[in-house]
């Protein structure tokens, strides 16, 4: 896959008109998507599987040869030998020679009807010994991300399966216990035998099968067998050629993906850059990305790569994201757990790191941008997040639509939200073309969805949302209202008792006309809290949310005016000065906040994308500088009645 990604990329930036390129492997087929190998037995033949036919790579003049086993490189000749020892020269090589399966080493573990899991290959011999025997009930050794996936094609074949692990939880380099113990359990629950804290001692033929002895529990016994327990790099060529091997294996490179001949590169699993070798298909597709770049001419260099897992296991969503639980070496662990599954946020200094989960989570592709932009998990965030299950408001995570540009969309093949709505805006309408012509999507097929939404937002109407136009006229006025207050006198006060104005100066002078005022204007206010009852009671259900919002700002502009009448435009002193202060601020924040509010579901863009961020923080402020004004108000009543004659 990543030699195949990286003819791909020379071949989308024209790089590929200045070489002569030649693909060498060793298997019969040209690269094929091993992410999603074990869909094979779910009817998705092996020419479904292929990146790409035999014919795109005629049609881009890459000569490509396959059922060829490279055996020797001579680095002083510049030349590659097969297994009939046919040659083939090079100015610059490439070693992209992927990994291969690994066999702990278990007596016995070369025995009939045990099989490993990594290639087309390997599938069939599964296939066509299941076909040939009575088999139906099948083992795997593994219940990390592979021996899942061998379990599942067990289970596509129709067998029985047992899991067998090592670790006290599945998935251990990945997830927690509480986490393993819930994938467990989802797992048990399709039928799938799961046995933890099994060390193998030997794998034995016998009549009725193959049987499994343990160290440290009864045999096992079944009719086929898998080893799943990773993979480890092919760098058995490069190593007899004499580059340098990492301490953990794999091909030493540099940031410039160099092996220690500087003609010579490596990229994907095969390859070792600061002592660590990457097994997932987007850190394999970003090293193809740097060096097609450098071929180019550039000057980009590869400093590590996400290591983000989103899969679906036998059916159960599961994700890690960031840094994971293994690699977590201090910070902070909150966690969410209920009926829809588990999901963990880790934190180092207040700000997000890694996530996890097990079940579904339709907030990953914001979960991931937060991670890679170290964002801050606020304390009420943390909280939401606690009692709900995501650290944000309802419509407070930004859809694909208003993601940043720069933002990526596919991340095995680093495709940018940018590079996929330059492709819409060109008439790539449909997630098939734009595919076609970035790759987004043709990986793991996560993005796919995301794909979708950009295609359809290219199209899609304004959402109109009830209530949202008369917010935004209510919003205005009490906002141009607040600031009058600073530019507008006071209504003067009438110096004879003779005076027309002087009937109408007693509701603000006169202890009547006050005590009817200023009551009715507490009643308007407590009327407009029925707006945070029905977003945060459940069991309140009449009107719409639209309706209750705009009747919010109907009533504070409405709390506004009264105000004005109440006390005659006039600040007041001491108490009531703070009191006047504290409710001109929140009424100007609640006109701000309600007329991001209105516009949001209109305004799309930059400007829909700063109103989306910005919202929920104006009604946090609104918030913080209301609640003093209860306090205030009682005091002020106090006051009154404290001091009236």
């Amino acid at each position: 896959m990543a030699g195949f990604g990286l003819c791909d990329r020379l071949v989308r930036s024209g790089v590929i008109q200045g070489y002569d390129v030649t693909i060498i492997g060793d298997e019969p087929l040209p690269a094929y998507d091993r992410v999603n190998l074990s869909t094979y037995f779910d009817g998705r033949s092996a020419d479904e599987l292929l990146l790409a036919p035999r014919d795109w790579y005629q049609k881009h003049r890459i000569e490509l040869i396959t059922g060829r086993r490279i055996e020797r490189i001579d680095r002083e000749q510049r030349m590659v030998f097969d297994q009939d020892g046919s040659f083939y020269s090079y100015d610059q090589l490439v070693l992209a020679t992927g990994s291969h399966a690994f066999v702990p080493p278990i007596k016995g573990s070369d025995s009939e009807g045990v099989f490993v899991y990594r290639t087309i290959a390997d599938l069939e011999s599964i296939r066509d010994y299941c076909a040939s025997r009575n088999v139906r009930r099948g083992g795997v050794i593994g219940g990390g991300l592979l021996g899942l996936e061998a379990a599942k094609i067990l289970m596509d074949l129709g067998l029985s399966v047992s899991v067998i692990e090592m670790a006290p939880g599945l998935m251990p380099r990945q997830l927690d216990a509480d986490a393993a113990g819930l994938l467990k359990r989802k797992i048990q629950s399709m039928g799938v035998d799961v046995q933890l804290v099994r060390r193998t001692e030997s794998i034995a033929v016998v009549d009725n099968g193959i049987c499994i002895e343990f160290s440290n529990a009864s045999d096992l016994h079944v009719d086929l067998l898998v080893i799943a327990a990773g993979v480890r790099p092919n760098d058995m060529l490069a190593e007899s050629a004499g580059l340098e091997i990492g301490p953990r294996r794999g091909v030493k490179v540099n940031e410039c993906l160099q092996t220690s001949d500087p003609n010579i590169f490596a990229i994907g699993e095969c390859a070792s850059f600061h002592d660590h070798v990457f097994g997932l298909a987007a850190p394999c597709f970003r090293m193809a990305d740097v060096l097609a770049q450098r071929l180019a001419g550039g000057e980009t260099t590869f400093a590590g790569a996400d290591e983000s897992a989103e899969l679906k296991l036998m059916g159960v969503q599961v994700a890690t994201l960031g840094t994971t639980i293994g690699e977590f070496a201090g910070g902070n662990v909150v966690t969410h757990h209920d009926e829809s599954g588990y999901r963990k946020l880790l934190t180092e200094r207040g700000r997000i790191v890694g996530a996890s989960c097990v079940g579904p989570w339709d907030e990953l592709p914001q979960v991931r941008q937060a991670i890679a932009k170290r964002a801050r998990l606020w304390p009420w965030q943390r909280k939401r997040f606690l009692n709900t299950g995501s650290p944000w408001s309802p419509g407070g995570a930004m859809p694909v639509t208003d993601w940043p540009a720069d933002a990526i969309v596919c991340s095995c093949l680093s495709v940018s939200k940018s590079t996929i709505v330059e492709l819409i805006d060109d008439g790539k309408q449909d997630v098939e073309q734009i595919a076609s012509a970035c790759g987004a999507s043709t990986a793991c097929g996560s993005c796919r969805g995301l794909v979708g939404q950009l295609a359809g937002a290219a199209a899609a109407e304004p959402i109109t949302v009830p209530g949202a136009k008369t917010m935004w006229v209510a919003s205005v006025i009490a906002l141009l209202a607040s600031l009058a207050w600073l530019v507008v006198p006071p209504i003067p006060l009438t110096d004879s008792v003779q005076s027309s104005w002087r009937n109408i100066e007693t509701i603000w002078r006169g202890d009547l006309g006050r005590q009817v005022s200023g009551f009715t204007l507490v009643g308007l206010t407590l009327l407009g809290l029925v707006f945070s009852l029905r977003k945060r009671l459940t069991w309140f259900h009449w009107g719409s949310y639209g309706f209750w919002r705009a009747a919010h700002g109907v009533l504070g502009m409405a709390v506004l005016f009264g105000v004005a009448i109440h006390t005659g435009m006039r600040l007041g002193h001491n108490l009531n000065f703070l009191l006047a202060v504290c409710f001109l601020s929140a009424a100007a924040l609640g006109a701000v906040a309600g007329i991001a509010s209105s516009m949001e579901s209109r305004a799309s863009g930059n400007l829909g994308m700063w109103i989306r961020r910005w919202r929920p923080r104006l009604t946090r402020i609104h918030l913080w500088v209301t609640w003093p004004l209860p306090i205030l108000i009682a005091l002020h009543v106090l006051g009154f009645y404290w001091f009236s004659d």
